[in-house]
């Protein structure tokens, strides 16, 4: 279970609370425990959403890759290069694709589709003005 977020109000008032708990006083350490499960309880949260920690955020990657169409030189190469280009693909031609990368040798056919996509993904290229 993950961590829920707390409302911005009750966090001042728990971090107050919980801060009680350092009393020297056993009744106050009481109070301020059963004060405190109150507070969540009635937020609707469980303690284990309140102290699971929160999911890390991945970081960015500092730069985006650097896309540069070149002439490739076997079908492999083609269809990484043109994966470099996704969101010009569809999921389908996506897929083609990354069954191609890799391979030695691809049918007529696989070879026709290919041609295709590179086509469209070239159209692409110069317009937006990555071409090598």
């Amino acid at each position: 279970m993950g961590a829920a977020p707390i409302p911005p109000d009750l966090r001042p008032k728990l971090a107050k609370v919980l801060g009680m708990l350092g009393s020297d006083y056993d009744g106050e350490i009481a109070a301020a425990g059963r004060r405190a499960n109150a507070m969540i309880r009635s937020a609707g949260l469980t303690w284990d959403q309140v102290i699971a920690p929160a999911a890390p955020r991945p970081e960015p990657p500092p730069h985006p890759p650097r896309r540069r169409w070149r002439r490739p030189v076997t079908p492999s190469d083609t269809a990484a290069l043109c994966l470099m280009w996704g969101e010009v693909l569809t999921d389908w031609e996506t897929d083609f694709c990354r069954s191609i990368v890799g391979r030695h040798r691809v049918s007529p056919k696989q070879a026709e589709v290919l041609a295709r996509i590179v086509g469209k993904v070239e159209v692409f290229v110069r317009a937006s003005g990555e071409w090598s």
